[in-house]
């Protein structure tokens, strides 16, 4: 049987960091003012976390205020837009 800890572990430590997050932007647009660098990191592991891995849900993405609103003015920036659009390479 498989040890039901490692991945309560992480589900609780993705549900801390998206609390964390969420309150960091009470108020706020972007993470550090204007749109930056901690935003280009941030905003590709939430979507992964959401629309990828399908792990809103269990990380108590419901009970969040901020972070959904945060991720769609992401997602709805034009150069992120055409990012997603960028065809595999192969």
């Amino acid at each position: 049987m498989e040890d039901p800890r490692p991945k309560e572990r992480y589900r609780a430590e993705a549900e801390r960091l998206l609390k964390v997050l969420d309150g960091a932007l009470a108020g706020k647009d972007w993470v550090v003012g204007d749109y930056s660098i901690a935003d280009i990191a941030i905003g590709p592991w939430l979507r992964t976390l959401r629309d990828f891995y399908k792990a809103g849900d269990i990380a108590g993405w419901g009970q969040l205020k901020h972070v959904p609103a945060y991720l769609d003015r992401f997602l709805a920036r034009p150069a992120v837009q055409r990012g997603l659009m960028v065809p595999a390479r192969g």
